[in-house]
């Protein structure tokens, strides 16, 4: 069970260098297009109808992209100051249902995610004329991105307990 613990921990870090690569380069498309936009409207006065449209659709996706890395690095928003107060044990039984309870809500999300996704396949956006599911589908991927670091989190945060209990660092 730990080595395939280990090697899950392995693939989630993998897979975040993978994401946040992703998330950089749909900013970097966002950027280079909004400087587009911005350059043509003001030098041959005119404009991409769809341009604005799809930057905020690629702004989404990398958000959503980049989700799974604030959950494995640990950079989600906690009152720390409260959550100090506690013994080490206690931080680690929050931690855990604090993961529980963000799974639960990612299910949630996943799911209407996926209702949206199935409700706009034929529903097309006004100026870039792809189907609504696609920007509804980033809500799945994010929703899978921050599953997929759930594990392996409470993982760590168990290891990571056990270990300090034992005199040990965590590998």
């Amino acid at each position: 069970m730990v080595y395939m613990m280990k090697k899950y921990v392995t693939f989630c870090k993998t897979l975040n260098k993978v994401m946040i690569a992703l998330g950089i380069l749909c900013l970097l498309f966002a950027v280079i297009l909004t400087f587009i936009q911005v350059v043509t409207r003001n030098t041959i006065q005119t404009s991409f109808t769809w341009a604005e449209e799809l930057t905020r659709y690629v702004v989404i996706y990398a958000v959503y992209f980049a989700s799974g890395s604030v959950i494995y690095l640990d950079m989600n928003a906690r009152v720390d100051i409260f959550y100090n107060m506690f013994s080490p044990k206690i931080q680690c039984i929050l931690t855990c249902i604090f993961y529980l309870l963000t799974a639960a809500f990612l299910v949630i999300m996943g799911y209407y995610g996926y209702v949206y996704v199935a409700r706009n396949m034929t529903i097309w956006c006004a100026s870039v004329h792809i189907p609504w599911a696609v920007p509804f589908a980033s809500l799945l991927l994010g929703a899978l991105n921050m599953l997929l670091q759930i594990p392996a989190k409470i993982y760590e945060t168990i290891q990571k307990f056990f270990l300090s209990q034992q005199g040990g660092e965590p590998t």
